[in-house]
């Protein structure tokens, strides 16, 4: 039967108070046809120069960005990991830093907490992404085992990718000029024992001493461009996330079902949204893992007034879903009490948040139906910039 829609085509017509606003999009002509500003190709340089001596358990070991190294996409640690008597973890690239730190000028830029960001970044991504990331980066395999491996690590510069929740871009997430002058910027990676690494805590992964190298993945355009982008002394400034740890180390919150209270004086900063990170009680921080279990009641008060309170689980999920966090099921999603809008999906986009600076004492209260050790994390906007000088620094104001 031949088909004649002119009954629904009438209809428009006649909804009208639903059809004046203005118009958004022309779905019937193509996009427009443009380009990119600067044509480039990305190219890899490794370097083990300067690694030769790190191994599980160092702290603070430095490096600094070459100067040949001049334009940069992004940038790993890659670490060779031998074959042990138990199986790794489903995601070892997790597991094998503790913290990055970037210093310029002798002053700390920031300290990044390293499982917090990738784990985060890691629920931004379907399940296919997820599995896809791990496997290329982290040392993922379809079945356990304690077979060896390549792991590229992400080192978390301001441009990182994986210090947001973007995943796959189009748009891109930028580079960082590494033109410093006197000032060379220096990271400084802190690596847990070779135990966090492994799903037996009694069998550590072997040293791994000569066995590691950074990549640098570099852009490459014509001389011109290279010139332009490579010294951003003065101009760059970008704007990107900083963890802010609430609590002291691990807590451990033994009864189901107790209201437990964490205070917070005088408050710093601009808050997009408070994270409970949350894992089945285990007093060895070796054994935790991503697998976080939301609370059931999480609660913000402010100078005694109730600012946000999310008093059964399907409030807690539902302050999931309604802003966007969708994770896949290798990286279940975290409790989180939102103060900006659609948080989880607005990437280099200011979206609200809360100034605790506001109220002279802030205080979380929570609850979970069993046993968990857990950390209270405030995601705070920063403004990483480079001055004329070549030093680079971050501010929460």
């Amino acid at each position: 039967m031949a088909e004649n829609p002119q009954n629904i085509i009438r209809s428009w017509n006649v909804q009208t108070n639903f059809a004046g606003g203005p118009v958004t999009s022309n779905r019937l002509v193509p996009p427009k046809y443009g380009r990119i500003k600067y044509n480039y190709v990305k190219t890899w340089r490794e370097i083990s120069a300067g690694l030769g001596d790190l191994d599980w358990e160092a702290k603070n070991y430095s490096f600094y960005i070459p100067s040949g190294v001049r334009v940069i996409s992004a940038m790993y640690l890659r670490i060779r990991l031998p074959a042990h008597s138990a199986n790794y973890k489903a995601y070892p690239g997790l597991y094998a830093i503790k913290e990055i730190r970037l210093v310029s000028g002798g002053s700390e830029v920031y300290t990044a907490p390293y499982r917090e960001f990738l784990a985060d970044h890691m629920q931004s991504l379907t399940q296919h992404c997820a599995e896809v990331f791990g496997k290329t980066y982290l040392g993922h395999e379809d079945s356990a085992s304690g077979d060896a491996r390549d792991i590229m690590c992400p080192i978390l510069l301001p441009n990182s990718a994986y210090m947001d929740r973007a995943g796959p871009s189009t748009r891109g997430h930028g580079i960082l000029p590494a033109t410093f002058g006197a000032n060379d910027l220096e990271v400084q990676v802190t690596l847990n024992a070779g135990n966090f690494l492994t799903d037996d805590n009694s069998v550590s992964v072997g040293s791994i001493k000569g066995l590691c190298s950074y990549m640098f993945h570099e852009v490459n355009s014509s001389a011109s461009a290279i010139s332009n982008l490579q010294d951003k002394r003065g101009l760059y400034s970008i704007v990107n996330r900083r963890f802010t740890e609430l609590t002291s180390g691990w807590q451990h919150y033994a009864t189901a079902n107790a209201v437990e209270t964490w205070n917070i004086n005088q408050p710093q900063g601009v808050v997009t949204e408070t994270m409970i990170l949350a894992v089945p009680y285990n007093a060895q921080e070796d054994r935790h893992t991503v697998a976080y279990v939301k609370p059931t009641s999480f609660k913000v008060i402010a100078d005694s007034i109730v600012q946000k309170d999310l008093d059964t689980k399907n409030k807690v999920d539902a302050e999931l879903w309604t802003n966007g966090f969708c994770a896949p099921t290798d990286f279940p999603s975290n409790g989180r009490l939102c103060f900006a809008a659609q948080v989880a999906d607005t990437p280099h986009t200011y979206s609200g948040g809360y100034n605790q600076q506001l109220a002279s004492s802030i205080q979380y209260e929570f609850t979970f139906d069993q046993a968990v050790s857990y950390k209270i994390v405030a995601v705070q906007i920063q403004r990483v910039q480079i001055d004329g000088a070549g030093k680079m620094s971050a501010s929460l104001e």
